[in-house]
């Protein structure tokens, strides 16, 4: 034979190439006198499940053993693979527990397989027995006992062929058996998965390769279905090196559905996974050769029969057959069985037949109905449909073939709740788990996306972050659900022990066993209360005990489920913030007006009663009129001069960006990245006025281009509104602003008084990951929120970056009560370390990381407080803050001031931007006796000197001076040009006022150990 890396290196390119993305091709099969002499081929088969009889869709194990022969006979070195679930799915091989599906697989010749999660059906101790009779090896490396880590199969087996050639085979199983087995049959068993699964499969390759195999073959039961991930083939294949081959199951794929999971093509990180559908519908087959091949054998091209493993069927069919071919009810209807659409993703007939004869057979044996509320039965344990016609033995056995009983057992209402939310989770999805009822009825919001809580045990589900977000108006018995009542219910004792996500089912009280099993129960109640008939007008339909709220799209001819807006257009349908435009259209390319806009940001604050009407002139009587109104309260509109408001014109991508951008900052949604436009061509069309409005846009994602085109000048559709619309919805906001009140008593001359102060705190802070702290003081004559509103646009994108915030009112400022004439430096450091003592004591607050920073005589104020604190306060920022202040720049007659403070109390200073302030004695004593410099000497921690070099106020020397006197080597100023005392606020221009910000985060973040701006976003 002639089998060289080499060649298989060719091959997988060639795949590669050709994507192998198509059905399978025919493969010839050898006929008499053709030689394949030293060729080596490999068959497969996957998810047999009984379909061991030949017939029109399937070629029979018989066909499987006569294509080994065939090969063979033609000189070639076969291997026969099972990739798993093979003994359950047909009366064939069900009722002997699987027992007749190993002497088939006997004597076809196969060579491995690996177990399928269906393998368990019948328990552990039955596995391992027919384990024992299988002339081949069952591998399976990732299945392990969980006491001692060790396989509890052989995980791995070397084929060794003619020339020293050798072929390593190992095995894998899902790890969805953990829950679609009965729980209690894997007890004791770990099904190792995501990284520990890669991990074992990383290490049986480089074990195999160790052996010197140079072919290595991936025996698996996991699958490509979306639901399966991370522990699909297609997730191994691309974790583990040097497979060469994977052998699939459990989906029941083929090859061209492996393509499209895998991204276009079977070959995955240089490995060919392949699978056979299911039912014996093909047969894989791989030859290595001087050109290799790949293909299937389908049912109804091959008509070869192995005679003397055919006789070993037919004799069992016939065995089965006899045993339960006896009529006993007929069906009047077709009861659906089907998977999906089916008992998998809703109420059908068949489901409502099976639950009803479940809560029937539980009341019987528990003596009355007032014993049990309800039942349920999941949709994966039926397994087919029930013809019109007559019904037989046989038929039961088909639809419940695991050999599962009535079980019954007590669950809250909570318990339900979760129970059914966790096993819809996948709806209108296929899902195993989907619960068909009797007596329970509720909805399913399929618009409302499953989210996963704490998963479930060692399964691969998840229990419902928020039960009831999607299973809704729940009743039992046509009550609605109490969620802290007890109820008794009957299922089966698969759903009862955890399967599939039925795992709050183990944390019921008073389970019981009927024994009575489910094709017992569907016989009984047909029987003794249909009379043998199932009837048209009792199951000729699904009885509406579940409702599914399908997708709202489906409700507008001119939108598609699959365009690039759908997800949007459906979010805003369902949430109410747009609605059609009449006669079942939604306008996909409409065009957007100011009175749309408007109106939609109205609905999304949920429409609050407008005290007024707007004071445009051209919106009375408009649909838009209450939008309109709000929108001017809000701030959010002047209108469009002239006191109109347009509500009938078309508005600009660029003009939607800044109303958006307005809102986000109104609704304290801030962005910690720039909005860079310099990846779009176009960026240059974007206006001067709408420029800051568009970044902002751009940086927190609520709007974006298309094909490096922002097209800001062009009109906005309403499907690019709804898109917009969702995108803003699904932000959150950076911080949360609070007025706080501090209460202060009397101490070192100054009187008790009231602090008023507004906290700003990062919502990323919590108990467990606190940030730092800032006092903001504010400078004379002013308030906490600063000249032009500077302080109240720097503690929002302070707290953006992770800097929480508490600006203050000094005393007889802003909203204070207490005296002006009170306030001094003593009076300004108390207040100072007030606040930082309220900082200290909030939970989500770092009280040993906090700073103060000062504006002009705040900036003083700052140093002062840092001085008189200094292991409270570990670092300082002064934005022009005054180091040489002493009052004589306030007054013409500075002593004659002084003077008449000492006499009267107070010495009136008058101002041109607000109220006079009556200075107290205290105040020039401090200006004149206190050594600013001798203070600032004082601070322990670093000092940041902000100074606008343009100030003529306090000019920019103030700030060498100030880090002159620090003992601190990191102290530092910092400059900006063409800034004046109030960084240029008045001017409209707040550029110098954002560098002062930025510089001063940076630095508290350096200093007091602050998160990155990604960390707080």
């Amino acid at each position: 034979m002639k089998r060289t890396s080499k060649l298989l290196s060719l091959f997988l390119a060639l795949t590669m190439a050709i994507g192998l993305v198509t059905p399978a091709m025919a493969v010839e099969v050898p006929e008499a006198g053709d030689s394949m002499a030293g060729k080596v081929v490999i068959l497969h088969t996957n998810d047999t499940h009984g379909g061991d009889a030949a017939g029109e869709k399937s070629i029979g194990t018989a066909g499987v053993a006569q294509l080994k022969k065939d090969f063979e006979a033609a000189g070639a070195t076969v291997l026969l693979l099972s990739a798993g679930d093979a003994i359950q799915g047909d009366p064939l091989v069900n009722l002997d527990k699987g027992a007749s599906a190993i002497e088939f697989m006997n004597a076809a010749g196969y060579d491995a397989m690996c177990p399928g999660n269906h393998e368990f059906d019948y328990g552990r101790d039955n596995l391992e027995e027919l384990a024992g009779k299988a002339e081949f090896p069952i591998l399976c490396a990732n299945l392990v006992n969980k006491s001692t880590g060790k396989p509890i199969f052989e995980a791995n087996k070397v084929f060794e062929l003619e020339g020293g050639k050798k072929i390593g085979v190992f095995g894998l199983a899902t790890p969805e058996t953990a829950s679609k087995a009965n729980p209690k049959y894997v007890e004791g068993l770990e099904f190792l998965q995501g990284e520990k699964l890669y991990a074992c499969a990383q290490k049986q390759v480089d074990e195999l390769k160790a052996a010197g195999c140079d072919f290595i073959v991936c025996l698996g039961h996991l699958g490509v279905d979306e639901g399966s991930e991370p522990n699909r083939s297609i997730d191994v294949a691309s974790h583990v090196n040097g497979i060469d081959l994977f052998v699939d199951g459990h989906s029941h794929s083929d090859n061209e559905t492996i393509a499209a999971a895998a991204g276009g093509s079977n070959v995955v990180n240089g490995a060919l996974i392949v699978s056979t559908g299911t039912k014996l519908a093909n047969v894989g087959v791989y030859i290595c050769g001087e050109e290799p091949e790949y293909g299937y054998v389908s049912a109804g091209e091959y008509t070869g029969s192995d005679p003397d493993v055919a006789k070993l069927i037919d004799e069992r069919s016939a065995a089965v057959d006899s045993e339960l071919s006896a009529v006993f009810a007929k069906s009047e209807v077709l009861l659906d069985g089907n998977r999906a659409p089916g008992v998998r993703t809703q109420e059908t007939n068949l489901g409502d037949f099976a639950a009803d004869a479940i809560l029937w057979q539980a009341r019987e044996y528990l003596g009355g109905d007032d014993k049990v509320d309800a039942a349920f039965t999941n949709g994966g344990g039926i397994r087919d449909s029930i013809a019109a016609g007559d019904v037989t033995m046989k038929t039961m056995k088909t639809v419940f073939p695991f050999g599962n009983a009535v079980y019954t057992l007590d669950l809250t209402g909570a318990q339900i709740l979760e129970m059914l939310e966790a096993n819809t989770n996948t709806t209108p999805t296929a899902n195993g788990g989907f619960p068909q009822v009797s007596g329970l009825s509720f909805t399913i919001d399929t618009t409302v996306p499953y989210v996963n809580g704490e998963k479930y045990g060692d399964t691969t589900f998840y229990a419902p972050a928020e039960p009831g977000a999607r299973v809704k108006d729940v009743k039992v018995g046509g009550e609605p659900l109490d969620l802290d009542k007890t109820y008794t219910l009957a299922t089966n004792d698969f759903t009862a022990a955890g399967g599939d996500a039925y795992y709050v089912l183990t944390q019921a009280a008073n389970g019981y066993n009927t024994t009575v099993s489910l094709e017992d129960a569907l016989v009984n109640y047909t029987r003794e209360v249909l009379g043998g008939v199932i009837t048209a007008e009792k199951y000729g339909e699904a009885a509406g005990r579940i409702t599914i709220v399908k997708d709202i799209l489906s409700d507008y001819t001119d939108l598609e489920s699959g365009a690039w807006y759908a997800g949007a257009a459906r979010y805003v349908l369902t949430e109410g913030y747009m609605a059609g435009t009449g006669k079942g259209n939604f306008a996909p390319n409409g065009t957007v007006t100011r009175g749309t806009v408007y109106q939609t940001l109205y609905n999304m604050a949920g429409k609050p009663a407008v005290a007024e009407p707007a004071t445009f002139t051209d919106v009375a009587g408009k649909w838009y009129a209450d939008a309109a109104a709000w929108a001017e309260d809000e701030g959010l509109t002047t209108g469009t001069g002239k006191g109109e408001f347009s509500g009938d014109k078309a508005m600009t991508r660029q003009e939607l960006a800044k109303v958006f951008s307005d809102y986000a900052a109104m609704n304290c949604i801030l962005s910690t990245g720039e909005g860079d436009l310099s990846a779009y061509s176009d960026a240059d069309q974007v206006a001067a006025w709408a420029k800051d409005g568009v970044e902002s846009a751009v940086a927190l994602g609520i709007i974006k281009g298309n094909k490096d085109k922002l097209n800001p000048t062009g009109t906005a559709v309403r499907t690019e509104l709804a898109q917009i619309l969702k995108n803003y919805d699904a932000l959150e906001p950076t911080y949360v602003e609070t007025v706080v009140s501090i209460e202060v008593p009397a101490q070192d001359g100054i009187p008790a008084h009231t602090v008023p102060g507004t906290l700003t705190l990062p919502t990323s802070a919590s108990k467990d990951a606190q940030v730092p702290g800032v006092v903001m003081l504010h400078g004379t004559g002013s308030n906490r929120d600063e000249a032009g509103g500077g302080y109240a646009i720097a503690a929002p994108v302070m707290a953006a970056y992770g800097i929480a915030t508490l600006r203050i009112d000094f005393m007889g400022n802003g909203d204070s009560t207490a005296s002006y004439t009170d306030y001094c430096f003593t009076s300004a450091n108390i207040d100072a370390k007030a606040a930082a003592d309220y900082l200290a004591k909030l939970d989500v607050v770092d009280g040993d990381a906090l700073g103060v920073m000062g504006w002009s005589q705040g900036g003083t104020n700052a140093l002062l407080a840092a001085a008189a604190y200094p292991d409270t306060f570990k670092a300082v920022v002064t934005w022009a803050g005054a180091m040489r202040l002493n009052g004589a720049d306030f007054f013409e007659d500075y002593n004659a001031a002084y003077e008449t403070a000492k006499k009267d109390g107070y010495v009136e200073l008058t101002f041109d931007w607000r109220e006079p302030l009556h200075i107290g004695p205290r105040w020039f004593e401090e200006c004149l006796n206190t050594d600013k410099a001798a203070e600032v000497a004082k601070i322990k921690g670093p000092i940041l000197a902000i100074n606008g070099l343009s100030d003529t106020t306090v000019t920019p020397d103030n700030a060498d001076q100030i880090v002159a006197a620090s003992t601190n080597d990191a102290s530092m100023t910092y400059f900006i040009e063409d800034c004046d005392h109030t960084f240029n606020v008045f001017s409209g221009d707040f550029s110098a006022l954002g560098e002062a910000v930025g510089a001063g985060i940076a630095f508290f973040q350096e200093v007091l150990g602050g998160v990155s701006a990604d960390a707080a976003a």
